[in-house]
């Protein structure tokens, strides 16, 4: 029984489920040029702009640590795409040499909007295909699984999600706990995702990738516009528009460990309570990637250890009755 008793403690560990507090060390102020997104890159950033309902301000830019712009491309829809309404790029990801960009056109009803790519050293456009989504302010990808994370509307109460290796095969969504409003941003990170919002309150959250599950991390550090977030040096980086809308913060938090809630259902998730994560650095996220199998994996064979001792217990008890049993009994 032992082995089945280390199993539950591994995987079903308990924490206290109450809401992390974001601790802001340190901002920037950014022209509003670059208002929409951020990812990082082995020698600094990538940031997205648009200035609605300014035409033709979409931009990409890529920085180095102190943020002094090496490469800028304006207009960066392709004329082609702008033809079919495309007048937006949302909160970006980056992968390997790759910018992923979504793009938007304002007809929500449509019901389709795009994701691009581009070089991330050079930033020329590479190519785009579209989704079946209405809306489209970020997208976010697991570097492990190659899966793409988005959201159907601002408002929603699910993740999107396509397989890029499969041609963009869009996947099951996940069902959040909650409905979030005004998503701007996200950032896939092992075990879940953060969500950056530009709601009431400005709040950042932590979604569980594996249950659905959202905590309220905290809120970005101004009364202005929260948007873009990237979470891959082990920090939170996120933009925030100020009020005014004459500067992009360029906020970096203290990475909080979130208390993610056991859903309540059953006993299994009362002896659960939450699980604990701190996540920073890029995938995998556990609903899709090794993270989630490796847990399962250690508990199945837990289980099953567990098990065997069992039979070899109950066999050895057997054995020693039938030994002590009178011979023609």
């Amino acid at each position: 029984m032992w082995g089945m008793r280390w199993a539950v403690a591994l995987v079903l560990a308990t924490a206290a489920t109450a809401p992390a507090n974001l601790t802001l060390r340190s901002e920037q102020p950014l022209p509003i040029t670059f208002n929409q997104g951020v990812a990082r890159v082995s020698d600094g950033w990538i940031l997205s702009g648009t200035n609605s309902p300014f035409p033709n301000t979409d931009v990409l830019v890529r920085t180095d640590e102190q943020l002094v712009p090496r490469i800028t491309k304006t207009s960066a829809i392709p004329q082609a795409w702008r033809d079919k309404g495309y007048v937006h790029i949302g909160d970006i990801d980056v992968v390997g040499d790759v910018v992923y960009a979504p793009f938007e056109q304002p007809n929500y009803d449509l019901g389709h909007q795009a994701t691009a790519r581009y070089d991330a050293k050079t930033l020329a456009f590479i190519d785009a295909v579209e989704l079946p989504q209405h809306e489209n302010s970020f997208v976010a990808v697991d570097a492990t699984t190659m899966t793409a994370w988005s959201q159907d509307h601002f408002d929603g109460d699910t993740l999107f999600r396509y397989d890029i290796k499969a041609g963009w095969k869009p996947l099951p969504p996940l069902q959040m706990s909650e409905t979030l409003h005004h998503t701007q941003g996200a950032a896939v990170v092992p075990g879940g995702i953060w969500i950056s919002t530009s709601d009431p309150a400005n709040d950042i959250w932590f979604v569980d990738t594996t249950t659905g599950r959202v905590v309220r991390a905290g809120s970005h550090a101004h009364a202005g516009e929260g948007e873009g977030i990237d979470a891959a040096r082990g920090t939170l980086d996120a933009l925030e528009n100020d009020a005014s809308m004459a500067t992009t913060w360029f906020e970096h938090f203290d990475l909080p460990k979130i208390s993610v809630p056991a859903p309540a259902a059953g006993p299994a998730a009362t002896a659960a309570g939450a699980a604990s994560v701190k996540a920073g650095g890029r995938g995998s996220t556990a609903a899709t990637g090794w993270y989630g199998g490796v847990a399962a994996g250690i508990a199945l064979a837990a289980l099953g250890l567990g098990y065997a001792l069992l039979l070899r217990r109950r066999r050895s008890d057997r054995a020693a009755a039938e030994r002590e049993q009178p011979v023609g009994r």
